[in-house]
């Protein structure tokens, strides 16, 4: 019983900092573009199966929609199309529930891009890269 106890203490000693370590969230720069002014933040949390983004922009117009997406690739070389939409910003911010987990996004080499807006699409403001995990 005794040794029992202790191995258990022992295992869960290790598992719950392995464990916290993969819950910390992450957070991207967003840097400017087409010298819009606009900088700011995603972060990233991991909640489960999902990953929670949030993005604060700062020197974003107001009462303006910008439409946001996770894509494959870097700012330098964007995939055109989305991989995952996110909520658009509007006044500076914008929260939305991704479909995978955290580490499914860091598979691969994202990025994190705002667009103008809606009609203005084609013109980015924003964008980060998400730095992946070496395979």
């Amino acid at each position: 019983m005794r040794r029992t106890t202790l191995a258990v203490l022992f295992v869960g000693f290790f598992a719950v900092p392995a464990f916290a370590a993969k819950q910390m969230p992450l957070t991207i720069d967003l840097g400017a573009q087409n010298n819009s002014g606009e900088t700011g933040t995603a972060t990233l949390t991991p909640e489960g199966h999902k990953t929670k983004v949030v993005i604060e922009m700062s020197n974003a117009p107001a009462g303006v929609v910008q439409p946001a997406h996770i894509h494959a690739g870097t700012c330098d070389n964007l995939d055109k199309a989305p991989k995952w939409k996110l909520e658009p910003v509007k006044d500076g911010k914008s929260t939305t529930m991704v479909p995978v987990s955290l580490a499914t996004i860091l598979k691969d080499k994202t990025a994190i891009n705002v667009h103008k807006s809606p009609t203005e699409i084609q013109v980015y403001v924003a964008c980060g890269d998400i730095a992946h995990s070496k395979k």
